[in-house]
């Protein structure tokens, strides 16, 4: 009778254990939407789907077939979609804005499988893919490509032209069988939440045989962003909105070799990018702690939670030489790869200041010294500056090449002034075998910068027959010092920066300009600190003079 009793029990416990396991089918309500479109929705879930569309109820149904097998691997989290003709090009934020021939692909079914449960990296959804569709494994012996290639699971990896067809197929296959394997070990939820880590596919590397070295250098990008191809365009976009980003860039300009792409067009040129970008803002808010620890300590809130940025990866000439930030879009268009600290300090300071109050726009001259004192604060990155700074010295119509009218009498006096630049150089110690210690000298990089201020302000005053208006500032008021032209205000606020410190110069962007004078700020008269200037750039730099 014992034995009846506990063989009784063991088969309800099993019972309620499979009932339990069992899940309710997704239900959604269909309610009117505006403009005469359908909305089905419960609580997580939302599908729009325009008038415009033809047989409506089957386009639904397709799209909850795919939701229903979704959500038997595990629960569909918060999801929107929306259907129309006008989506010709899918968007894929926040939404899935598309029309009825996407939701065919199988782009869609992995775009679904993301947005499902909020996964960001492209070798989880590819694996994940391939586990609910029960889509056959490869037979790609992914394994050999690796045993010669460096192994990156970086979303970019994943598409043409960045990778070649060989590693496409070897990453696609090493997603799958990477996550089958923590299938297996029981990181199912640690998938869904994308919060795997290096440590986690470790002994699975090792299994295969696979050197995970380069894995660990790039381990910052893991669980953090997803890369698509639409429609001529690839797109990187982080999961954060705070400190996130999202990288726009023209498959049709680096297939096509246009001028500046050749930047990034590697999957590895692509993952270097977003670590230096990274490294640039984490110094630019370093060297703010550092130099000036009382603003830091102020506005610590802004400078650390700032809202996601987006680049534009520019490929057509523009009048801009190396990027500009779009005070309309908030954008940072990029033409040069290696300005970036430069353009995200305006984006820094505009974007996140815009609600300190009192808000005043500050003048350009500060705006533009800040962005180029940026410039110069990581190293390693302005190693790279410095060689360009010698390539443009040599190659003195860089940037200019298309320019129409420019006589020889032009050019000679263009290279003229490139000469006595490199002849500054030499006097100064800055030569291209010794580029590393140059840029290891933070005094040498602001000389640097400052020289090259100078002698660009030089360049183009040549160029375009016109002499720069110095500037004036009636009444002494900071508010009336714009009429500097814009050329020289790199240098000008730049200057300040070094000569009166950090601290005080940020302090100013959050101080009321509206009666506030050069006299009562610095000391000194717009004029004299004019002539300042001018002093100081020929006490510490050898040379200068020939160029002013």
């Amino acid at each position: 009778m014992k034995n009846k009793k506990i063989l009784f029990l063991l088969i309800i416990t099993i019972f309620l254990i499979g009932c339990s396991e069992k899940k309710e089918p997704i239900k959604l309500i269909e309610v009117s939407g505006e403009g005469g479109s359908t909305i089905y929705q419960n609580d997580n879930i939302k599908i729009e789907i325009s008038s415009n569309m033809e047989n409506p109820e089957d386009i639904y149904k397709s799209i909850l077939n795919e939701l229903q097998r979704i959500d038997k691997f595990a629960k569909v989290g918060s999801l929107e979609i929306q259907i129309s003709k006008r989506n010709i090009i899918p968007r894929l934020d926040k939404i899935i804005k598309c029309d009825g021939k996407y939701i065919e692909t199988e782009e869609f079914k992995k775009e679904l499988i993301k947005k499902s449960y909020g996964i960001y990296d492209n070798w989880i959804s590819e694996g994940l893919y391939a586990k609910i569709y029960d889509i056959e494994k490869p037979e790609v012996d992914f394994a050999s490509y690796y045993a010669n290639n460096e192994f990156s699971l970086f979303g970019s990896r994943f598409f043409e032209p960045f990778s070649s067809g060989e590693e496409i197929e070897s990453i696609k296959s090493a997603s799958i069988d990477l996550v089958e394997y923590l299938l297996e070990n029981n990181k199912k939820e640690e998938l869904l939440k994308n919060e795997i880590y290096i440590e986690d596919i470790e002994k699975w590397g090792k299994d295969k045989n696979i050197d995970l070295a380069y894995q660990r250098e790039i381990e910052s990008l893991m669980n953090r962003v997803e890369a698509y191809a639409i429609t001529g365009k690839f797109i990187l976009n982080t999961r954060e909105e705070i400190n996130g980003f999202k990288i726009d860039m023209s498959l049709e300009g680096i297939k096509s070799k246009m001028r500046g792409t050749d930047q990034y067009d590697t999957s590895k040129k692509i993952e270097q990018i977003i670590l230096n970008f990274d490294k640039d803002i984490l110094s630019i808010k370093r060297e703010i702690k550092k130099e000036a620890p009382r603003f830091y300590a102020e506005y610590k809130e802004i400078l650390n939670n700032l809202p996601k940025v987006n680049y534009i990866f520019e490929v057509q000439e523009t009048n801009y030489f190396g990027g500009y930030f779009s005070l309309d879009t908030h954008e940072i268009h990029l033409i040069s790869v290696n300005v970036h600290p430069h353009e995200y300090s305006h984006f820094m300071f505009y974007v996140g200041f815009a609600n300190v109050e009192p808000y005043i726009k500050e003048p350009s001259w500060w705006d533009e010294g800040m962005a180029s004192y940026a410039q110069v604060i990581e190293p390693d990155r302005y190693e790279v500056w410095i060689q360009r700074e010698f390539y443009v010295a040599k190659n003195p119509m860089y940037g200019y090449d298309d320019l129409e009218n420019v006589t020889d009498d032009i050019l000679i006096k263009v290279n003229s002034i490139c000469e006595k630049i490199l002849e500054i150089y030499e006097k100064n110690d800055i030569r291209l075998d010794n580029i590393e210690e140059v840029s290891r000298d933070k005094n040498k990089r602001q000389k640097l910068n400052l020289l090259r201020s100078s002698y660009k302000d030089r360049i183009i005053e040549t160029i375009y027959g016109e002499e720069f208006n110095k500037g004036e500032a009636p009444n002494d008021l900071m508010m009336e010092s714009n009429s500097m032209d814009p050329y020289l205000h790199y240098g000008f606020g730049q200057y300040l920066m070094i000569e009166y410190g950090l601290e005080k110069m940020l302090f100013l962007k959050v101080s009321d300009y509206e009666n506030l004078t050069f006299k009562e700020y610095f000391g000194k008269t717009f004029e004299e600190l004019k002539v300042d200037w001018m002093n100081y750039l020929k006490e510490n730099i050898k040379g200068i003079e020939t160029i002013l």
